[in-house]
């Protein structure tokens, strides 16, 4: 397991390299140190969304609403602080309770219930954004009050806000997942669910655990965004669910769960937001950067699928 890992891992390293080194000659505006900060700065939204998401396709399941639910923390951390004159304290815990609710909601309805995450993150892809839109009368909210400008535009000792909130989230989210016991199980429940429960794990508590974190992702997501986008509305990450499930598997995570890295997660996210990048500077048209990552997700895949079938015949 470690071994398959750490070679996903590493042929990240090498797409991103390797797709640095295309974009270099084919832009003299891209290898420069303003364009890679922002690179990074506007993965790091993807990256946190696609860290929950990796909790949840390492046990075999998949969120379809991580935008959705982003929408929803951010229109109504919003709505609260712009509209109704609550501090930004309590209305970022709002936000962060709001994920976590959620987290609760789809991981009882997938582990306790048994419906398939497809469907239960399915049908929250329009709930979770129609409740934003409910929530907050469908009005967009602009002038986030201090210290959100801060953490969408300021930097530590150089470095920007979202790239330094990003790193700690992933050193977190690294050690979770190869120093605990959420972490090993997430591993087992994905590698082998049945055997799992056989040598004792309770799957159900731990499975609602990953959708929960899923969830707690999704709301620091929304804080980053909104921070950078110094506004809120339900309108918010859109599409991002197809950015942040290509992430994952770009980041060599399985969607048959049980095999993959959060530092892949991470480098897929740069690698999607290099793409966009790129196409930007070589003025490529926002439709065919649409078809471009479409078929990225779909190679992606396709490699999932006949590496384990390699492994299977092994």
């Amino acid at each position: 397991m470690k071994a398959i890992t750490q070679q996903d891992w590493y042929g990240s390293i090498v797409a991103v390299l390797l797709l640095s080194l295309v974009l270099s000659i084919a832009s003299p505006y891209f290898l420069t140190t303003g364009n890679l900060s922002n690179i990074l700065v506007q993965a790091s939204v993807i990256a946190l969304l696609a860290g929950g998401q990796t909790f949840v396709i390492l046990t075999g399941g998949v969120d379809l609403a991580v935008g959705a639910l982003t929408a929803l923390c951010g229109a109504v951390a919003g709505h609260l602080m712009i509209k109704l004159g609550v501090p930004v304290l309590p209305a970022l815990l709002a936000a962060m309770a709001i994920g976590a609710a959620v987290g609760v909601f789809n991981g009882y309805l997938v582990a306790y219930v048994g419906i398939p995450s497809f469907i239960v993150t399915l049908g929250g892809l329009t709930l979770w954004r129609g409740l934003a839109f409910e929530a907050t009368g469908g009005f967009d909210n602009a002038g986030m009050p201090d210290p959100l400008p801060f953490i969408g535009y300021g930097e530590l000792m150089g470095v920007p806000m979202p790239i330094v909130i990003s790193a700690i989230y992933f050193v977190v989210m690294a050690f979770v997942l190869s120093s605990t016991k959420l972490g090993r199980y997430v591993y087992a429940m994905g590698s082998n669910e049945m055997g799992a429960r056989q040598v004792g794990i309770p799957i159900k508590a731990y499975k609602l655990a990953v959708y929960v974190v899923c969830g707690l992702s999704c709301a620091l997501g929304a804080i980053v965004l909104m921070a950078r986008m110094d506004s809120s509305s339900g309108k918010m990450a859109q599409m991002f669910e197809l950015d942040a499930i290509a992430a994952v598997i770009l980041g060599g995570t399985s969607l048959f769960g049980g095999r993959g890295s959060i530092w892949g997660s991470l480098l897929g996210a740069i690698l999607i937001t290099m793409v966009r990048n790129g196409m930007n500077l070589l003025e490529i048209s926002q439709f065919k950067q649409m078809m471009a990552i479409g078929a990225v997700v779909i190679i992606a895949v396709w490699i999932d699928v006949w590496r384990r079938q390699r492994l299977l015949k092994k």
